[in-house]
């Protein structure tokens, strides 16, 4: 019947101290190399993430700038040039947020209905700068918020 009620040899404790210290000091080292890990895993698919939907936001407005102005001075007598913005809203709502991708929408139909309107000459289009709605302010200024967000977790 040996174990609890015996008492141990001090060199069997210093023996079972070391042991037991060098396993606690090891997995706390791994431990640490793991989380550091994840971490930083983490921030890289972050800024990742930032930077894809940065260049598709950047691609949107390209193209949806482009439409609009030939909106204004068009009809729309070839529905494939809108095929590039709506091409990019689905790519957009892929990976965004609702708000982004509702706002997309809202450029789409804002042009759309654009090319059915009454085209505008040079001057009224720069007199008109300004006055009315602008659907890809409103677009930028969402993404804007959506990307700081993310930022923020950096």
């Amino acid at each position: 019947m040996g174990g609890i009620g015996r008492s141990w040899d001090p060199a069997t404790v210093s023996a079972l101290a070391a042991i037991f210290g060098s396993f606690a000091g090891g997995f706390a080292s791994t431990l640490s190399t793991w989380s550091t890990q994840r971490h930083h895993d983490l921030k890289d698919f972050l800024a990742k993430k930032i930077a894809h939907r940065e260049q598709l936001y950047s691609d949107f407005i390209s193209k949806s700038a482009r439409a609009m102005v030939d909106a204004t001075q068009h009809t729309l007598e070839d529905p494939g040039r809108l095929t590039p913005v709506y091409a990019l809203i689905r790519r957009i709502r892929l990976s965004s947020p609702t708000k982004v991708v509702e706002s997309a929408e809202r450029v789409a139909k804002t042009t759309f209905s654009t090319y059915s309107a009454p085209n505008l000459t040079t001057e009224e289009i720069q007199s008109g700068v300004g006055k009315r709605d602008d659907p890809l302010r409103e677009f930028s200024n969402i993404c804007r918020r959506e990307l700081e967000s993310l930022r923020s977790v950096l």
